[in-house]
């Protein structure tokens, strides 16, 4: 539908013919070339601090015998659990150049007349996603360091060669597939992104296709249709990197790191470095980590925003709790958010549970195309996304755009490649031994699917179902276009009392939220550890 939109001459719902003008109109407005090198930019950028401080850490964690490991896997879980929405406003709360605590401190400490950092910018809006980010990269990386073959290194030592040497031309070389699919898999999350430049971009003017596609559909006068053209670009843009990743991840056999024995690696032995380096980790984790959630939290108890002082924590109270409970917008999200995160979790499990025993288990041809088109929401970014349904519910006449029903249809459409991923590695686990004798005593299909394959693939499902309900209470950029008035969700209504300025009653909503994500991330990882089925986490 954005395609269609594009190429259309008025807006949705309105009689209009086909047209390439607003193709000429969108390669002649300067906005396009500059969101594009803007948004270039800022994914590389990020991408390259997350991935940095991810690896670096992931090594720490896996292949040295540093002390603290287990503060750096306490760090990543608070990361996990907090909205992306939540994490730029902490930045803004930490690095405004206004009312920035560490800007604060650092003018009264250096008798400074400027703040010298400024997070309105391109630096702070690339440091903000890159110290967020970086638990992707840390994830993926731990998982392959804690699973290397030590044989080549072990070799590498006995031939006289240093930690740091070893390290360079062995451990890199090794990991580099890995490597490159967390940097890829990071410029893809940078591109899609859209919090942060919500947030942070906007009010410095520094525009990205995420914010300039919101933009068009919300600045008076509207322009859905020049929309649609910059959502092609910004898909193309995004279908681009996706490309490289799976390119780059084709082959990635060649680096096998498990053989078939002595495949637990060894621990670097750092020496003397061994407590500095733990202290470097610990400082560096307080500062991107557990300074932020300390902002949020200390910021949910206040009247109004302050730096710490006798004087504010004197002031400190559940008011702006107590308000929440008695503010009906913040029920009302909180009430859709919950209807339509459990239905979309549901239905997504569902219908791809059946989807993975269709191409796992039977010979129905173009089961490899439903497998694809399964997974193929995953490469269309959440403004676009969301615009494309916004538009094919304006035009045809089926009453569902301003209802809680558009959100139920983008979140399972949106989500479906993740449910996916934990139903199909739960179907393949089942040997098809018990089908078989299902199918033999003559059950039907329906029956050996609902009375066999359900009960054994259930633990995988729920991990599936979810993540799906976490991330309805944590992203951003797929409701910002789609929800209205009666039909908010939890993160466009924070985003509502940012704009609004009520920084200490959004913070105590957004404390609320992470114990919410923090309740189904634990339930789910104690699910998943029961019935072995970690690779879901």
């Amino acid at each position: 539908m954005a395609v269609y939109g594009s190429l259309q001459d008025g807006p949705p719902g309105t009689g209009s013919s086909f047209t390439l003008h607003n193709y000429v109109r969108a390669f002649n407005h300067p906005i396009l070339y500059k969101s594009i090198v803007n948004s270039l930019i800022f994914a590389l950028g990020a991408g390259t601090l997350a991935f940095t401080i991810g690896c670096l850490l992931a090594w720490v964690t896996e292949r040295t015998n540093a002390p603290l490991k287990g503060v750096i896997y306490t760090a990543v879980f608070i990361q996990v659990m907090t909205p992306g929405i939540l994490e730029s406003i902490s930045w803004v709360l930490l690095l405004s150049p206004q009312i920035g605590l560490i800007n604060v401190y650092a003018k009264s400490l250096f008798n400074l007349s400027e703040a010298p950092f400024n997070v309105y910018s391109m630096t702070g809006m690339i440091w903000a996603f890159g110290v967020s980010s970086y638990t992707v990269p840390f994830l993926l990386m731990a998982a392959a360091f804690r699973s290397m073959d030590p044989s080549l290194e072990e070799a590498a030592f006995v031939a006289g060669s240093g930690n740091l040497q070893t390290v360079r031309r062995i451990t890199l070389r090794l990991m580099l597939p890995s490597m490159l699919a967390a940097w890829l898999m990071l410029f893809i999350r940078g591109i899609e992104t859209f919090e942060v430049p919500a947030i942070l971009g906007l009010p410095a003017g520094v525009i990205l296709l995420a914010t300039e596609v919101y933009l068009m559909t919300r600045e008076v006068p509207t322009d859905f249709n020049l929309a649609a053209t910059f959502s092609m670009v910004y898909l193309v843009v995004a279908l681009a990197g996706l490309y490289i990743y799976f390119r780059a991840t084709r082959y990635a056999e060649r680096f096998a790191v498990i053989t078939g024995k002595a495949f637990r690696p060894r621990l670097m032995n750092l020496g003397p470095w061994r407590f500095p380096v733990g202290g470097a980790c610990l400082a560096l984790l307080t500062l991107v980590a557990f300074l932020p959630l300390m902002v949020i939290v200390y910021t949910s108890f206040l009247p109004f925003y302050a730096p710490p002082s006798t004087k504010m924590f004197n002031l400190m109270s559940l008011d702006n709790y107590r308000q929440l409970t008695q503010h009906g917008g913040v029920y009302k999200a909180f009430q859709n958010n919950l209807l339509v995160g459990t239905a979309s979790a549901s239905l997504a499990v569902f219908f791809t549970a059946v989807i993975a025993w269709i191409v796992h288990r039977t010979p129905v041809r173009g089961r490899k195309l439903l497998d694809v088109l399964t997974f193929s929401p995953i490469a269309f970014p959440g403004v676009v996304f969301g615009l494309a349904l916004m538009w094919l519910y304006l035009t045809i006449p089926v009453p569902v755009y301003g209802t809680l029903w558009i959100l139920l249809i983008a979140y399972v459409s949106k989500y479906m490649p993740v449910s996916m991923r934990a139903c199909s590695a739960a179907v393949m686990q089942v040997n098809k031994e018990l089908e078989e004798a299902s199918n033999a005593s003559g059950a039907s299909w329906w029956a050996t699917f609902r009375r066999i394959l359900v009960p054994l693939i259930l633990p995988g499902m729920f991990v599936g179902w979810a993540y799906i309900l976490s991330l309805t209470f944590k992203v951003l950029s797929l409701p910002v276009l789609l929800a209205h008035a009666g039909t908010e969700v939890v993160p466009v209504l924070i985003f509502d009392l940012y704009e609004g300025g009520q920084y200490t009653v959004l913070n105590a909503l957004g404390v609320g939220v992470i114990i919410v994500v923090t309740a189904i991330s634990l339930t789910a990882r104690a699910i998943s550890r029961r019935y072995g089925l970690e690779q879901f986490e």
